[in-house]
């Protein structure tokens, strides 16, 4: 066989393997589309979701391990005259740090040391402003100081500032309150607050 034809030969050959290896290299980028692509993607969409569902039970700064405590507290939140239900099923165990529970919504159930008031309107979806005596709720309503409502808390029957920083104590008795009542209506509230029967469970 002449040098020439062996050369041809090597050169097919050369071909041949190029072209294989091609083939494959094509198929392990097609694999790698439409494999590992949508497996990246399932993925992704996991890690989202969970950061949704599992966001709003992270415990907040300085807080303590579920159950490092077990507190309750009764409670009453009336805007013009008017209580809050928190006995509906959208406030029910929003909160595994502290809740309402069992169709019950005047009972506070503090599961964890150091959680605060606050943490249990955020849950919620309300707050209070104290720097601007505001009862806020994430739905863009507000209740402010002015000249004719005021909005007043109080603990264990004695006004506060800070109700939003207070940590509950077993038996404790929380009023959260705005309107324009006398204080007559004030005292009415603080009684039906004080007949309230906590839940020790």
């Amino acid at each position: 066989m002449s040098n020439k034809n062996k050369k041809n030969i090597k050169d097919n050959d050369d071909k041949k393997k190029k072209s294989y290896l091609d083939v494959t290299r094509k198929k392990r980028r097609k694999s790698i589309k439409t494999i590992g692509l949508p497996i990246l993607g399932v993925i992704a969409i996991i890690a989202v979701v969970s950061i949704f569902l599992y966001a709003p039970n992270l415990p907040p700064a300085g807080v303590g391990a579920i159950g490092s405590a077990h507190t309750h507290a009764a409670f009453l939140v009336k805007v013009n005259g008017e209580n809050i239900d928190f006995s509906q099923p959208q406030y029910q165990v929003v909160s595994d740090y502290i809740h309402v529970e069992n169709g019950d919504g005047t009972t506070l159930h503090r599961h964890a040391t150091n959680v605060t008031f606050a943490e249990f309107l955020k849950s919620v979806k309300m707050d209070i402003d104290e720097e601007n005596n505001c009862l806020d709720f994430t739905n863009g309503t507000q209740y402010c100081n002015n000249n004719d409502n005021q909005l007043r808390t109080f603990v264990n029957g004695s006004p506060t500032d800070s109700i939003s920083d207070y940590v509950i104590n077993d038996s404790d008795r929380l009023l959260v309150i705005y309107g324009n009542e006398t204080e007559e209506q004030l005292t009415e509230a603080l009684d039906e607050l004080n007949k309230i029967q906590i839940q020790f469970t």
